[in-house]
């Protein structure tokens, strides 16, 4: 690496992280940056929808199910744990989750559960008509609805041969879902699981090493809200890691200096006066940076036309280093379409 600059941040579908990083290449130097480009969500559900409501459908785990706890390989009686409160760390922790995302709004949770069954090992999904009243009731475009939300645990405590004790509590939520469409028959069903482990050190005190541990309710009823978290977050865009490069050269340098601050037309009027150059390598390298500063401005189109300009320019150059910046140049030209239309999308 030669040299390195600061490039202020800006946020629109695209976030410029801060490092210019120089590189010669074929003699030739090339500066790239690292941009975070905002993506759909992998989930296809709910893209369409705005008004959301969380809705808890499911019946309260029994207190004496799913938690057990081991001392010394031992299988001790089971402990009961109230986790009356796990549907709705759950409800309200996807709620916040989807309107706090400002991709949504997210009306607040219905936390008395719709379910009027007392059989938690079965799952009883809200009818049509039920679903359509409650979208109508609460004028929403789709309804979120935990149907069955399961967490279990193991605590266990053991002595190591150098007579210290080290003990865990790794914890388990099993949930299934469901999303309603207003005016749709056909409902979607999904599950998420996850899981949370906590671990002591190794002490000289058994009591110390369970000490380490966080209590056992709280201890679910925040797997309990990160699971809900989880659920929100499957519904939201992502943002991933791209790299463009551009060139430097002596006529090119003023441009290079106001792109970094953010100077995204003055930048392209420099490196336009650099286009009328006999010099076709020092043109080639012009179109290809006025193609980026047009992509950071969000005019799509005429970046297009700047690096096909490039790709032609570069044609000119009949050697290895003319071939491998056309390639170089294609492949920008297939993210540009599939970035524009994305961002079409979002």
């Amino acid at each position: 690496m030669e040299n390195s600059k600061t490039l202020i941040t800006f946020k629109r579908h695209i976030i410029l992280v801060c490092l210019l990083i120089s590189l010669p290449i074929f003699g030739q130097k090339q500066w790239y940056f690292s941009i975070e480009e905002k993506h759909p969500s992998e989930s296809k559900y709910l893209q369409d929808q705005h008004r959301i409501l969380v809705i808890n459908n499911a019946v309260v785990q029994p207190k004496d199910f799913g938690h057990s706890t081991i001392i010394d390989d031992e299988n001790k009686e089971k402990i009961p744990v109230d986790l009356n409160k796990g549907l709705l760390y759950s409800i309200f922790s996807a709620a916040q989750t989807l309107d706090e995302s400002g991709e949504f709004i997210a009306v607040e949770p219905l936390e008395f559960s719709q379910n009027k069954s007392t059989n938690f090992y079965s799952r009883t999904p809200l009818c049509y008509t039920q679903s359509e009243r409650l979208c109508s009731d609460y004028q929403v475009d789709a309804l979120l609805i935990l149907n069955q939300l399961v967490l279990y645990d193991v605590l266990e405590s053991f002595s190591t041969n150098e007579g210290k004790y080290y003990a865990y509590h790794q914890a388990y939520a099993q949930s299934h879902w469901t999303i309603h469409y207003s005016g749709q028959y056909k409902d979607i069903n999904f599950s998420v699981a996850d899981t949370l482990l906590w671990e002591s050190q190794l002490c000289y005190n058994r009591a110390q090493s369970l000490k380490e541990l966080p209590p056992r309710e709280e201890a679910l009823l925040y797997l309990a809200q990160e699971l809900g978290n989880k659920v929100g977050n499957l519904f939201l865009p992502s943002w991933k890691t791209a790299r463009r490069y551009f060139y430097e050269m002596d006529e090119l340098k003023e441009g290079i200096n106001a792109f970094q601050y953010q100077r995204w037309e003055q930048a392209i009027e420099l490196w336009k006066l650099a286009l009328d150059t006999k010099d076709k390598k020092t043109a080639a390298c012009a179109a290809a940076n006025i193609a980026i500063a047009y992509e950071m401005m969000g005019d799509y189109d005429d970046a297009f036309a700047y690096a096909a300009k490039a790709y032609r320019l570069f044609g000119t150059w009949k050697t290895a280093y003319g071939r491998q910046q056309q390639a170089n140049i294609r492949y920008y030209q297939e993210l540009l379409q599939e970035k524009k239309a994305r961002e079409a999308y979002l």
